[in-house]
């Protein structure tokens, strides 16, 4: 039950303060030869002023958390930031995407990534010619799910709820 109510809390502060995306990467590709395709990332990211919210997703999840060195235009109080990718990042959506209202696309799109990336299909990589190309079918569909997951507003219509 205690677990429930954790991630119920947790799913909160990300739905309110924070970001779920898929970081489309291709500094490999510009930089090293053997590299000839981007490379597609899940993250999750909160930044808020209110450091023991930010502590405890680290406690709960692992993770990167630290203290940025600018501070929130708002308030100019320290700004505090919460930061997981790939892997750790769809273990964590697994668990909040029960709770999640508003950003629950988002963390279906990165768990469908997740799926591609475990897929037998992605850890096929041609021989010592084609070095590390993936097939163009999985690098369309994880450039779709880049796409989509840009292209999503943050909002949602719920339905009447009679309280």
């Amino acid at each position: 039950m205690f677990y429930k109510q954790l991630f119920a809390y947790l799913a909160g502060l990300v739905d309110g303060e924070g970001y779920i995306g898929i970081k489309r990467s291709t500094w490999g590709k510009r930089n090293r030869p053997d590299v000839k395709s981007p490379t597609y990332h899940e993250r999750i990211q909160i930044r808020m002023v209110d450091e023991p919210a930010i502590k405890l997703f680290k406690q709960t999840f692992g993770g990167n958390y630290y203290q940025e060195t600018k501070h929130s235009k708002y308030s100019k109080k320290p700004l505090y930031c919460y930061q997981a990718t790939d892997r750790l990042a769809s273990d964590i959506l697994e668990k909040l995407l029960p709770f999640l209202i508003i950003k629950n696309r988002q963390a279906e799109l990165c768990l469908q990534l997740r799926a591609s990336k475990n897929s037998k299909e992605a850890r096929k990589r041609g021989g010592p010619k084609q070095k590390r190309t993936m097939s163009d079918e999985v690098l369309a569909l994880r450039e779709s799910l880049y796409q989509q997951i840009k292209n999503i507003q943050d909002y949602i219509i719920l339905p009447a709820i009679n309280v």
